[in-house]
């Protein structure tokens, strides 16, 4: 795929992750529109970056709603929607997660991405092309001890992405996921590994994400595990 003046939405995209797939979505030429729920945040990075950006909590349809439009309105066109907001809870073992903390994960984890892919593919089945990307992560791929929430949030959104594509492989609209190892970003604020130093760092990810894009048979399940330099 040529990347030059595709349209791409990435949730997320103030900080970490989100911020490193912008950046270098800009460089090869995209009209990138950010998005998060920091004001500050997002206008600091959006103006760094030199790209577009639209304050929207994931947790909230209406906002999520809101953002497709104004991109839609303003670009006529969503080519690349990346779901990548997320967040992380401290280890613990299951029977002592906080049930409030558990639901607020699930509603920015699962269904920040539901509703992102519903605008999503609302928009690109009127334009009849697109491409969704959902941020997973290697936790999405087998159990982990300590972090049961989380990684439940990202079975569910795997399941989530196999689902979809089974309902548009008859359309011309796709669905990746991405599955990144630990990286070295702001998701471990509640309590940081003591090996966090050891952890990717986020932009050779991104640069693996945008490689791939970039082929003619580009992987749709990407996975990314350590050491990328």
């Amino acid at each position: 795929m040529n990347l030059r003046d595709k349209v791409v939405v990435i949730t997320g995209g103030s900080q970490g992750f989100g911020k490193a797939l912008a950046e270098l979505f800009v460089t090869e030429g995209s009209r990138v529109v950010i998005s998060s729920n920091n004001k500050d945040t997002l206008e600091s990075t959006a103006e760094k970056l030199s790209c577009d950006h639209f304050v929207a909590d994931v947790t909230s349809t209406s906002d999520i709603q809101k953002l497709g439009q104004y991109v839609f309105d303003k670009y006529s066109v969503i080519d690349i929607w990346i779901n990548n907001a997320g967040i992380q809870i401290a280890p613990s073992v299951m029977e002592n997660i906080n049930i409030q903390k558990l639901h607020h994960l699930f509603d920015v984890n699962f269904f920040g991405y539901f509703y992102g892919c519903q605008i999503a593919i609302s928009y690109m089945k009127k334009q009849n092309s697109g491409l969704i990307i959902n941020i997973n992560s290697t936790a999405g791929l087998e159990g982990k001890p300590q972090i049961s929430a989380y990684v439940s949030s990202k079975f569910a959104i795997k399941g989530l992405t196999e689902s979809i594509r089974k309902e548009i492989k008859d359309l011309n609209i796709q669905i990746h996921e991405v599955f990144p190892g630990g990286m070295q970003t702001e998701i471990y604020k509640e309590k940081y590994p003591a090996d966090l130093k050891e952890y990717m760092k986020t932009i050779p990810v991104a640069k693996k994400v945008i490689k791939n894009l970039k082929l003619d048979n580009p992987e749709i399940d990407l996975v990314i595990k350590r050491p990328v330099k």
